[in-house]
């Protein structure tokens, strides 16, 4: 630690100080408003004001709490800590003086105006609050501030601070200098020897972070320290060690150390953003070098609470039995009221969330979180609807990448860490999972990390947990992870940017139907200690077919074939072996009935063989599957699908594709065909090194039927011409270079090739070709449906409805164009409106239209695969030219440019 420290030191002072979010001079001395200036203004309080004039029910209960607070007595730090009633102690370090003071100074402030024969009391048992948090060195009742090594600032620090200016009026001048005396040395202690100091990620450093901070701002105009701790919060603290380091490793938040420590530290991390915005009109968010940690956080939780919206995910140190990592109910509702306040874009859409997991998890707010549900939560500020957010989100700071099915409560969930330790080493609370993907369905957990799951049990797991990552015998095997048996201790260890990691999310693609992400390099990761590495590589990836469908292919190379190797995962259930779904492919449900969470397939290495323990710890449903090699090899690649669906026989059927399994006729790729009722997909990945690009042709064969493929390790932005020849036993797909659909940035390909057994496709290769199917002659009203398949991306055709067989595109009354500007749009009389939906080259739509023939009017909808259904034409008039058509009885394929085919015609 004592390099990586001296490395970021370095790393800083070569930064310039713009850069490195030092503000200038004059921004340094701008002079703080008058009290209340820390996360209160003249506007915000006159709003909760007038909230409290209209009895809100967040002021009655804040009220009714300061009323018992009243009746009761205060402890000295050295007293009862949990006096209990309506008394008030310190509990551990100061974390109930905390709720006590903020929740009292609330009151009186607000009850100046509203109820002002109730503020003096209010304001007088504050003071005594503080009187008691504030006892002076050498007082027998002081607190040691490096007790725990200034564990408390984060209570005693932060909470003087807030106290000292919300009851500012209520202080006596004595008072006043004893507050911010004590709030000095609290500062001066942890400067001199406070846990952390040398790292600015922690839950400990969070809390000096917010003492520094709004204790200068607080107590200027009386403190005569004040001014220079503001400044050296704003240019050493916050310029030169947060801002850059947050930037360089926090960006699009989350929190190493996990949701255990997570949702105060963040508070206290934002914090003084807040108090710097209400006391000053300084805004640290948007600065010359903007701190976006604050922002990037609201957008993690957005994207990191479970679908359910009650839990959130569960990584790093957790300690609560019973349930690790709850949705923290008071930090959304604090994010959702801070946003705002730097006009954050995110805020109405955040804001919206926040209410949902309000409401999801109804009397999550306790005693000790009123005044915050008050002061941050505005039940008539302005939502958006954050449903319409994209499925998937990257936090590139953590690299850590998240994915869904949908924004309802029922939808899968799943998030892969593929990056560096960003916390402090010395803490080690990160854990070490680097390549750990986890996933969960609602509220059900499936793959799990199991340090978090395991707290999920009937008996605590702290030593368990602690043993296996730090005991003299421990593995570090509790996470999905690759594991060799040496060198001994075996997993990974703490390895930062600053060490020289290169561990990183090297690839995320997200589509409508697919989102792709490659952790790269993990083997930076390995080994622990001095000995010699024997692990050369290590990449992941996961391809995620909505909704439910995770495809991890794992490429893994180690210094020798004698090396054990393992590629693990964890389970919140137990495993059972099922009938084989295919030669080579082994499949396990988890759990059974009511507890069934999922399948899990495993289809390479070939020869592999599966260790499963149904229960790793006594108390707890967390299983493992232990996947091992066949023939010893340094060279292996894994492939893995794991399977979210809702009951046994929705789970996906896994065949391997390869050349040893004859599937793969050309091409240097292997892969799975699933078969499932939710569609065929059939998933390639190059066996060479990740980042290496497949060279073409690539030919592989599949069963009769419409199959959506994907393929990684192409080309980036490259067209590719795809062909499909049926054969006895069904299709060949063959891919090779030229005109056709496009590959992404991070190199996948995504097209659907062969129709349905059976169904007979209407294809137009363009240039004007039109191609009909005939159907039963349609008067009335009726609906008719069509799997579409752009072959570009400009392909400049349509599929529509037509009286008789059209050979020109004035005989087309109902048309839904694929146009050559990338976008579908529909013909209303005489024009094309112009549309903002998009296609992409080689996705298969569905294309429904819903038709009044006799009013001469129609609708349409275009539906990406497991994506929702979009509005491309809503009452549209038929075709001018088709305006007195009486009946329609042909389906019609048509293009100028590009093929375009539609499959799987239906009228009802």
């Amino acid at each position: 630690m004592v390099a990586s420290a001296l490395l970021l030191s370095m790393t800083i002072a070569l930064i310039p100080s713009a850069a490195r979010g030092v503000l200038p001079a004059a921004a340094q001395q701008i002079t703080a408003v008058a009290h209340p200036r820390i996360a209160l203004d003249t506007t915000s309080l006159a709003s909760l004001r007038q909230r409290a004039q209209a009895n809100d029910p967040a002021w009655t209960a804040l009220k009714q709490k300061c009323e018992g607070y009243v009746l009761g007595t205060v402890e000295w730090p050295d007293g009862n800590a949990d006096p209990g009633g309506n008394n008030i102690g310190s509990g551990y370090q100061g974390e109930d003086y905390f709720p006590a003071i903020t929740n009292l100074g609330l009151c009186y402030r607000v009850a100046q105006t509203v109820d002002p024969a109730r503020a003096p009391a209010y304001g007088a048992k504050g003071v005594e609050v503080l009187v008691h948090m504030s006892a002076p060195a050498g007082d027998p009742h002081a607190p040691d501030p490096l007790y725990d090594d200034g564990y408390g600032i984060r209570f005693y620090g932060v909470g003087m601070a807030i106290g000292f200016d919300w009851l500012y009026d209520a202080l006596a001048p004595a008072d006043r200098t004893r507050v911010y005396t004590a709030v000095d040395r609290w500062v001066d202690a942890y400067e001199a020897g406070g846990y952390g100091l040398d790292h600015p990620q922690g839950n400990y450093y969070a809390g000096y972070y917010a003492t520094k901070a709004v204790a200068a701002l607080a107590t200027e105009g009386d403190d005569p320290r004040a001014p220079a701790q503001w400044t050296d919060f704003l240019d050493r603290v916050h310029g030169q060690v947060i801002q850059p380091y947050y930037a360089a490793n926090l960006t699009g938040g989350g929190w190493p150390e996990g949701q255990n420590y997570g949702p105060l530290a963040t508070f206290n991390m934002t914090l003084p953003v807040l108090a710097a915005k209400t006391a000053k009109g300084i805004d640290l968010v948007n600065a010359a070098a903007p701190y976006k940690f604050p922002s990037g956080m609201a957008s993690w939780y957005m994207y990191n609470v479970w679908p359910s919206l009650q839990r959130v995910d569960d990584r790093g140190t957790m300690r609560v039995l019973g349930e690790p990592a709850p949705a923290s109910v008071k930090l959304v509702t604090q994010l959702a009221g801070m946003l705002p306040t730097w006009s954050d874009p995110l805020a109405p859409a955040f804001h919206r969330f926040a209410r949902d997991v309000r409401a999801a998890n109804p009397g999550a707010t306790p005693a000790a979180a009123l005044w915050s549900d008050f002061l941050f939560w505005d039940p008539a500020a302005p939502e958006a609807d954050y449903k319409t957010s994209p499925l998937a989100s990257f936090a590139p700071g953590m690299e850590m990448g998240s994915v869904r099915s949908s924004w309802e409560t029922g939808a899968v969930w799943g998030s892969l860490n593929a990056g560096p330790y960003t916390g402090n080493p010395d803490n080690s609370e990160q854990l070490f999972d680097a390549g750990s993907l986890a996933v969960a369905r609602g509220n059900r957990p499936f793959l799990v990390n199991a340090t978090g799951q395991l707290f999920r049990g009937s008996v605590k797991p702290d030593d368990f947990v602690y043993n296996d990552n730090f005991g003299s015998s421990s593995t570090r095997g509790l996470y999905n992870v690759f594991l060799t048996d040496t060198p001994t201790p075996t997993g990974q260890t703490t390895q930062t940017r600053a060490d020289g990691s290169r561990t990183k999310m090297g690839a995320f693609d997200q589509t409508a139907d697919y989102a792709f992400m490659r952790a790269s390099q993990l083997e930076d990761m390995y080994p622990r200690g001095s000995a010699a590495k024997t692990i050369s590589s290590w990449s992941r990836d996961v391809v995620y077919l909505r909704p439910n469908l995770f495809v991890v292919y794992d490429r893994t190379t180690t210094t020798s074939p004698s090396v054990g190797q393992t590629m693990r995962f964890h389970f919140a259930g137990t495993p059972a072996r099922v009938a084989d779904p295919s030669t080579g492919v082994s499949r396990y449900d988890i759990g059974s009935g009511t507890t069934y969470a999922g399948s899990v397939s495993s289809l390479l290495p070939a020869g592999h063989t599966e260790q499963v323990t149904p229960t790793i710890f006594g108390g707890s449903d967390v299983s493992r599957i232990d996947v091992k090699p066949g023939p010893a090899a340094a060279d292996n690649r894994w492939l893995t699908v794991v399977d979210a669906a809702a009951a046994p026989g929705d789970a996906a059927q896994a065949t391997r594709l390869s050349v040893a399994d004859g599937n793969v006729l050309a091409g240097a790729v292997t892969g799975t065909f699933l078969q499932s009722s939710g569609g065929n997909y059939a998933v390639l990945n190059g066996t060479a090194a990740a980042g290496t690009t497949v060279s073409t042709p690539i030919r592989y064969h599949l069963p009769a039927g419409n199959t959506r493929s994907i393929v990684t390790d192409l080309a980036p932005n490259t067209t590719y011409a795809v062909t499909t020849t049926a054969d006895a036993t069904g299709v060949i797909v063959e891919i090779t270079a030229g005109s056709g659909p496009r590959t992404s940035a991070a190199g996948v390909l995504s097209f659907t090739g062969g129709p349905p057994a059976g169904d007979t496709c209407q294809t137009s290769p363009g240039g004007g070709a039109f191609v009909a199917k005939a159907f039963p002659a349609q008067s009335g009203s009726f609906a008719a449906s069509w799997n579409v398949t752009p072959g570009t991306a400009a392909v400049d055709g349509a599929v529509g409805l037509s009286k008789g067989s059209a050979t020109k595109w004035s005989d087309l009354a109902a048309i839904v164009r694929f146009g050559p500007d990338g976008t579908v749009d529909a013909r209303n009389g005489s024009t094309y409106p112009v549309s903002s939906v998009h296609y992409q080259a080689g996705i298969a739509y569905k294309v429904r239209v819903q038709v009044d023939v006799a009013a001469h009017t129609y609708s349409a909808w275009l539906q990406p695969p497991g994506g929702a259904e979009v509005v491309v034409a809503q009452g549209y008039q038929f075709r001018t030219e088709q305006q007195a058509v009486t009946s329609l009885d042909n389906s019609m394929v048509v293009s100028d440019g590009g093929q375009l085919q539609a499959c799987t015609f239906t009228v009802s």
